[in-house]
């Protein structure tokens, strides 16, 4: 390239970007714009929606863009720490723990319908055991295998595996009782149980709602989270699983103002480590508080599991 066609190009391309900057500012605006949105958006919700789970890729572009503007305008390097946007936009996160009073280890992993091989999950949970492990699209299987390779760690269980996306269960360190199955209106399950933590129950709900391809299954997703925000007020409660909602979804957000609060981070877990969304959570009430919080490794999913330790925040109520 000579050099009167150098500059030439770096002004095509900076205009190019500078245009660019308005549609990647919006993107970066959708968590916001959403939490305005009513219970049931519509089409036009259920868009913004889709389009606001991919926060860290609008940031990245985001910051390439202004690199790009600045080559004819250092000014836009100003703009450049708007790239850390979706850490403020995210739904809030529960208060961290100060390390005092009893805790809670929470794993989810969403194993993989295809997955046919326990082993690195099972390896893992050898390796950082949990209380309570909360598994989807568990099929009969694998829930079979897993439950073998780990019966001297994990005694207690309650499965409801299924050769679809849609098994589900439940591995304890602790015993489980009040184990309840719900089915959505269109038949999605969740599970349920009670275990005892320092002489009051804890409730723990395992949920794996349909991805939200569709305006009525975003619609079930949000709805399934504000029902068991709704009971977190009363009663020490820990939801976790593979929510199809990222912290900036309206589903978080619906939670977060029912008394449902992250426990677990932003960073990807779906398709990929570094590249994806972040779409497994541990959620906990108002009655915890956050401790360690990591992505677990490659399990042969195409999730990562996610580990939440919780402290409780005061002394339960028995029940």
């Amino acid at each position: 390239m000579t050099a009167g066609r150098a500059p030439r190009a770096a002004r095509r391309i900076a205009a190019i970007a500078r245009w660019l900057l308005w549609p990647c500012a919006f993107a970066l605006m959708l968590p916001l714009l959403n939490r305005l949105q009513p219970a049931s958006p519509g089409t036009l919700g259920w868009l913004l929606d889709l389009a606001a789970h991919w926060q860290w890729e609008y940031a990245v572009v985001w910051f390439a863009l202004c690199l790009l503007c600045a080559m004819r305008d250092r000014r836009y390097l100003l703009l450049a720490p708007f790239a850390a946007l979706p850490l403020f936009t995210a739904t809030r996160m529960l208060p961290a723990s100060d390390g005092e009073g009893p805790s809670l280890v929470i794993v989810a992993a969403n194993v993989n319908l295809a997955n046919r091989d326990p082993a690195p999950l099972a390896a893992w949970l050898r390796a950082q055991p949990a209380d309570v492990v909360m598994l989807t699209e568990l099929t009969p299987a694998y829930a079979d295998a897993l439950a073998n390779a780990l019966v001297d760690l994990y005694p207690h269980r309650a499965f409801a595996p299924d050769d679809s996306a849609f098994g589900i269960g439940l591995l304890s360190r602790h015993p489980l009782t009040r184990i309840e199955r719900r089915g959505s209106v269109d038949g999605i399950p969740s599970l349920g149980a009670d275990i005892a933590l320092d002489g009051a129950a804890v409730r723990v709900v395992a949920v794996h709602p349909m991805p939200p391809m569709a305006p009525h299954w975003q619609e079930e997703r949000d709805r399934l989270l504000r029902m068991l925000a709704g009971g977190a007020a009363a009663t020490p409660m820990v939801v976790a699983g593979d929510l199809n909602a990222t912290p900036w979804s309206t589903a978080l957000a619906g939670g977060a103002r029912g008394g449902l609060f992250r426990a677990t981070g932003s960073a990807p877990t779906w398709p990929g480590r570094h590249i994806g969304i972040p779409i497994d959570h541990v959620l906990a009430s108002a009655h915890w508080r956050r401790g360690e919080t990591v992505r677990g490794p490659a399990i042969g999913s195409d999730h990562l599991p996610v580990r939440a330790t919780l402290r409780r925040a005061g002394r339960f109520v028995e029940r």
